[in-house]
């Protein structure tokens, strides 16, 4: 099993606009190439085998400034089925690619969501779920609009805990979920990693949270981060087959469709 890297090494090529360097470079936004997502990062070891290649699934992806304009018929046709794309990060930056990647995955029939990368360090949760909200991170129970998904996980040059308490992180947390659940009617996704969240928040699970793990390897994770005991999204390659990062819904369809439906759609696995 190859394990999970955070990858914060420099701004996203952006050659149509200064780079904001308040917000830096988030593990999304990192040396990622081609439409199927090469890391230059891993150059030379050797490619996660995709759950994709060997059993039926629900297959989806994650998207950022990074991969840019993305044929999203080609995603479709591969056998992705739906995709969240970074909005926002912090409590300033908004992803210049998001309305074409949003827009190009709701056109060939994904069903899409956004997602913020939190920066506990940079102003309070209140605020960065209102940035987000107002820069495509709603939901509606329409259902082709994924709930807004927010990632937590190191951060490079600051402290792995952002300066903060394993309490002030749990409180950071909960009340950024808090505002998402009053503002739009239920809890946002959380995406992190096992050792991240482990060692900087605990043994501790937000009530009602879907979990979204990343964990590159060809067979399914077992040991999860604080007291989930099930997640719903698995992602499982940084390198293909899909544009970003390729994940899989853990779950049947109509699991999947109550998760994007379903305002009262209750957590799997807390």
């Amino acid at each position: 099993m190859r394990p999970y890297r955070a990858r914060h090494l420099a701004p996203p090529p952006t050659p149509d606009s200064t780079p904001d360097t308040s917000s830096g470079a988030s593990r999304r936004s990192v040396l990622r190439g081609g439409v199927l997502g090469a890391a230059a990062l891993s150059t030379g070891a050797a490619a996660v085998a995709t759950p994709a290649a060997n059993a039926a699934g629900l297959y989806g992806q994650d998207v950022s400034g990074w991969q840019g304009e993305i044929d999203w018929s080609a995603q479709a046709d591969l056998g992705s089925r739906f995709a969240y794309v970074k909005a926002t990060e912090g409590r300033s930056y908004r992803s210049p690619a998001f309305n074409q990647q949003y827009r190009g995955a709701g056109n060939a029939g994904l069903v899409r969501g956004g997602y913020h990368f939190a920066r506990p360090d940079s102003g309070g949760p209140e605020e960065q779920v209102d940035f987000f909200l107002n820069n495509g991170g709603g939901w509606s129970d329409d259902g082709i609009t994924l709930p807004g998904m927010v990632d937590f996980e190191a951060y490079s040059g600051l402290p792995r805990d952002y300066g903060l308490s394993q309490q002030e992180m749990r409180n950071w947390i909960m009340a950024f979920s808090t505002r998402y659940r009053d503002s739009v009617g239920r809890r946002p996704v959380l995406y992190t990693n096992l050792h991240w969240w482990n060692d900087v928040v605990g043994d501790w699970t937000p009530v009602n949270s879907p979990l979204f793990l990343a964990s590159y390897s060809s067979s399914a994770p077992t040991t999860l981060p604080g007291r989930w005991w099930a997640y719903e999204m698995w992602q499982y390659s940084d390198s293909g087959p899909f544009a970003g990062d390729s994940n899989l819904w853990h779950g049947s369809e109509a699991q999947f469709e109550s998760f994007v439906s379903d305002g009262d759609y209750h957590a799997i696995g807390i």
